[in-house]
This record gives structure tokens, C-alpha cells and sequence, in this order.
């Protein structure tokens, strides 16, 4: 689907004059181990997996209304498995129990998973530090990194997501994923690697315009990718210092002035030329997760975040909630 293809809705007056607002909400996060991405698998090239991967999403990406990826780099404690202690199926339950080690310190406590049998064959588990290896039946085997043994089961270890660092590509299979970038750099140096792991999360946002022609009383309510009344790059650009300032992560506060001077800029630029007031941005799971509940040096863990961005007097203001994500929920009961 063309990126602009209902664009001629921006010659209308009706719309055109309408004051607007952008409500901005989450349809896609993938995360990944950056860990995968140096070190690989002895069986498997997982850095060739990731890329092919990341390409793949940027191919559906540039063919459905391109958008740009909106990155997250984090930091969570560490965990590894417990190879020492193999995994072993529970006696009763008929579950799997995995025993994990827990941050610098090697905290050890077990975990149970559901897994159900294949042709009433026993399941048997193997770990080394990082991955699992599950196998049920002579056919049936299954690998995985101790982090998407975790995500997959939907593990609650009370760990969350600390957000160092964002940034937006359009290449997500280089950037930042090459390693030769300064902000995962400097989060590599600065995060203890014997206590935290890191980790790169892609986001794919919508960017919805709500408009409302006083005159006509037409509501419109329409995806910015749909008109391109905002190009995909600024589009990706706004996003990206939104959720910059919001996090607010000490890796960036060298450079917070001049985001913040470009999000204004922008901000002003959007509401002279298009009537766009404010910003208005929903970051949740639909399925929620701790990997995906965030966090930052000044944003406490939250599994949904909702704010709204504005500019006024030359100055950016950012304020907790949505007037309309609570009006959209309120119509929806």
C-alpha cells in the first residue's frame, strides 16, 4: 500500500483548516539480545538470524505505509541458566523446572513451565549459560536464548527495562545493530556488563490525525501515513525526541538541549503549517511482558505509558495521560 494515498484530502479546505492533534500508539515491538549480535551460538549463526530478521520487517515495513523503526536500547539484570543444574521434569505437574542465575551476585531459583508431550515420548532439556535445548520426540527439538526461553513462557522474574538510549533508522539491520554507534558505545561502557545485559528493541508506531472542522461539525480521524501530510522521516524524527525527552536517560543529556530545541522547532513548524497541537502518544503491549515494561532514570516501570507532548511559548511540555486516549476509551464502554 502506497504511503500518501488518500492525499488529496489535504487540498480540501475542510480538513486543511481543522485544528488537529496526533495520537501516536505502539503496533509492533521486537526485541532483541545484543549479546546474539557479537557472540554466536555454536550451532547456529544467530547474528545472520537477527539481520534476516530485521530485513524482513523492513521489507513488510516499506510495503504497508513506510515508517520509520523507532529503537529503545536498555539494560536488564542479568540471567543466565543454571548449567550446573540441567532441567528436569516435575514427578506430579508433569512440568519442566529450569533453574536460573539471577544478577552479578548468581542468585539461583527455579522456574516451572508447561510443556506438553508429544507422543507420550518424555521431554528431556539441556542448558548451557545461555541457551536451552528442549526436545520431546525424536523430531521435535527447539533452542533458544535464556531470554526468549523467558519472553516466550511469559516468565514474571519482577525485572524490568531500563531505557538508555533512543534512536530512529531506516535501516534496522545496520543501525544500530553494526555496533558502530556512539550511544550503544557509550551504554556498553557504562553499564556494568557483569550485572545487566543489553538489549535493542524496534518499534513500529501509528500516527493517527484527529481533526475537527468546527465549521462543517466533520470530525476527521485518519493515519498520517495515509495522506503523508507529515513525511515519513519527520514523522519518525517527532517520535523519536517525544520519547527522548520523556525517558530522559542520563546517555543523552549530553545532547537534550539541542533535541529539545529540534522538537520545538518541529512542534511550531507542525502547528503553523498543518494545525497540529499536540502529541499525544500511548506505548503499550497488547499482551504485556516485563521485558516490555519500561523504565528510565527518571520514568518509573510502567507496563503502559501515556503522555501527551506540547509546545507552547516556545517551550516543550510534557504531561502524563491523553485527553483523547481517555475519550476514545470512554466511547469504546
Amino acid at each position: 500500500m502506497t504511503r500518501g494515498i488518500y492525499s488529496s484530502l489535504l487540498s480540501q479546505d475542510g480538513y486543511a483548516n481543522s485544528e488537529k492533534d496526533w495520537f501516536i500508539e505502539l503496533i509492533q515491538s521486537n526485541i532483541y539480545w545484543y549479546d546474539l549480535l557479537v557472540n554466536e551460538h555454536k550451532l547456529f549463526d544467530t547474528r545472520k538470524l537477527i539481520k534476516d530478521e530485521l530485513l524482513q520487517h523492513k521489507k513488510i515495513v516499506e510495503e504497508n505505509l513506510e515508517k520509520r523503526f523507532i529503537y529503545f536500547i536498555s539494560s536488564r539484570t542479568k540471567v543466565r541458566f543454571d548449567k550446573k543444574k540441567q532441567p528436569k521434569t516435575t514427578l506430579f505437574t508433569k512440568k519442566l523446572k529450569v533453574y536460573l542465575l539471577i544478577g552479578k551476585n548468581q542468585k539461583r531459583i527455579s522456574v516451572t513451565v508447561p510443556l506438553l508431550r508429544k507422543d507420550n515420548k518424555p521431554i528431556t532439556a539441556l542448558v548451557d549459560e545461555k541457551f536451552i535445548t528442549i526436545d520431546s520426540s525424536e523430531t521435535d527439538k527447539i533452542s533458544m536464548s535464556v531470554h526468549d526461553f523467558l519472553v516466550n513462557f511469559n516468565i514474571d522474574l519482577g525485572i524490568y527495562s531500563k531505557v538508555q538510549y533512543v534512536g530512529y533508522t531506516k535501516n534496522p539491520e545496520t543501525r544500530p545493530t553494526n555496533g558502530a554507534h556512539t550511544g550503544l558505545s557509550n551504554i556498553l561502557h557504562n553499564v556494568p556488563n557483569d550485572e545487566d545485559d543489553i538489549f535493542i528493541s524496534f518499534n513500529i508506531f501509528k500516527v493517527t490525525t484527529k481533526a475537527v472542522d468546527t465549521q462543517s461539525n466533520i470530525d476527521f480521524i485518519i493515519s498520517n501515513s495515509m495522506t503523508d501530510e507529515v513525511g515519513v522521516d519527520l514523522e519518525g524524527l517527532i517520535i523519536e525526541k517525544c520519547f527522548i525527552l520523556y525517558f530522559d536517560s542520563n546517555n543523552q543529556v549530553l545532547n537534550k538541549k539541542n533535541e529539545r530545541m529540534q522538537l520545538t522547532n518541529n512542534l511550531i513548524k507542525l502547528k503553523k503549517g498543518n494545525n497540529i497541537n499536540s502529541i499525544q502518544i500511548l506505548y503499550e503491549m497488547e499482551a504485556p511482558n516485563e521485558y516490555f515494561t519500561l523504565s528510565s532514570d527518571v520514568v518509573p516501570p510502567k507496563i503502559q505509558h501515556l503522555f501527551t507532548v506540547e509546545e507552547m511559548n516556545n517551550e516543550i511540555t510534557i504531561q502524563n495521560g491523553s485527553k483523547m486516549y481517555s475519550a476514545s476509551y470512554e466511547e469504546s464502554v
